[in-house]
């Protein structure tokens, strides 16, 4: 086993050459490869050609504003439908407002981070918040007009868990970051790291969990009712703030996380196992170097695969927990259940899905 590191900053790795980084140099480059990196806000970018990712999120930010203003254009064009209701206008104006709050409320935290793009490029509009925006609402807004999705997600975690505290824990697709919060909180992890590809459900997260409230606007197209067109949720973090002693952010990619091996004693994989490896085996084994020796794997989410993965790589529980067995991992506890996510307090919609929580422990060195 590796000298004991400091702390989780003093375990960043060189996605290059594996050298260890010093996270507070600026320029941001390893010392041994000259391999460049960078920060957006305060969360260091552990990605090779980290200009080009800068470049991209830059883009996709003028590219959500530019949709948001085609996308009013065409509202103010629909408002002179002919026969168009008393009701049906004031509906079109509201949905007109809650768009340019939306990417108001957005590019408030996100734009100061990333800066101005370059013009040019396509870039396409970003992921993260077109496609994953409702995962802040729930992790940080929904709790407050009753949602309970976070609560019923840790306690099927706490579920699973064995005894004893979770000590250094890493968090792979940590995306919004509400589980790695409470377990942080409640589970005795003595520092946390979460990491995510995408900048802008990340800068968001931490920016509530340092204390901040951000304002994020929630708006729905099909509307039911003409009070429940929107909403401007106030995003907290609902037991107080965690400094970065404790809680540190990455931008990097969750198939290669850039630390040393063996540095964490608990490694968690939410909504991730099913939807981010091509290769599970492969990616099982990524985890097995992370962890040290008798450390612990916890997994929580569905097996809900991209609809190009073959027939032969979707694998069930059963396969799944064979492929941890043969990396030596040894399944403690599992549960399972089906059951409602991202019902939005707003609209009244949610979606079911089938998910899978278990615990696994790494095999100790003498075995």
């Amino acid at each position: 086993m590796p000298a004991e590191r400091g702390t989780v900053r003093d375990c960043v790795v060189c996605v290059r050459c594996a050298a260890t980084l010093d996270l507070a140099s600026r320029p941001l480059r390893c010392a041994r490869c000259a391999q460049g990196y960078g920060t957006v806000g305060p969360i260091p970018v552990i990605l090779p050609r980290f200009d080009e990712h800068l470049t991209l999120w830059q883009r996709q930010l003028s590219a959500l504003k530019a949709q948001a203003e085609h996308t009013l254009s065409a509202i103010e064009g629909e408002l002179s439908t002919p026969g168009l209701l008393p009701a049906g206008v004031e509906r079109l104006r509201a949905l007109g407002q809650a768009l340019r709050d939306q990417v108001a409320d957005i590019a408030a935290v996100v734009g100061p981070a990333l800066g101005e793009a370059e013009p040019g490029g396509d870039a396409g509009l970003p992921r993260g918040i077109v496609e994953y925006i409702q995962f802040l609402y729930r992790d940080w807004g929904w709790e407050s007009a009753g949602n309970r999705e976070n609560e019923r997600a840790f306690a099927a975690l706490q579920q699973v868990l064995s005894a004893g505290a979770l000590g250094r824990t890493l968090v792979l697709g940590a995306g919004a970051c509400r589980l790695a919060y409470d377990v942080h909180r409640a589970c005795g992890a003595t520092e946390t790291a979460v990491l995510d590809i995408d900048p802008y459900l990340l800068l968001i997260a931490e920016a509530v969990i340092r204390g901040q409230t951000v304002r994020l606007t929630e708006a729905t197209a099909n509307v039911q009712e003409l009070s429940q067109i929107f909403k401007a949720w106030q995003l907290r973090a609902p037991h107080g703030p965690l400094d970065a002693s404790q809680f540190h952010f990455f931008l990097a990619n969750g198939l290669a996380p850039p630390f040393a091996d063996h540095s964490f004693d608990t490694v968690i994989t939410p909504w991730f196992i099913d939807q981010v490896p091509q290769d599970l085996a492969a990616f099982i084994a990524v985890l097995k170097r992370q962890l040290r020796s008798g450390g612990r794997w916890l997994n929580s989410g569905p097996l809900l695969y991209p609809a190009d993965t073959p027939l032969a790589r979707r694998w069930s529980r059963e396969e799944v927990f064979d492929l941890a067995e043969q990396a030596g991992f040894h399944i403690t506890r599992w549960w399972s259940e089906s059951r409602n996510h991202l019902a939005s307090p707003l609209n009244g919609r949610a979606k079911v899905e089938w998910l899978l929580t278990f615990e696994a422990l790494a095999p100790r060195e003498s075995e």
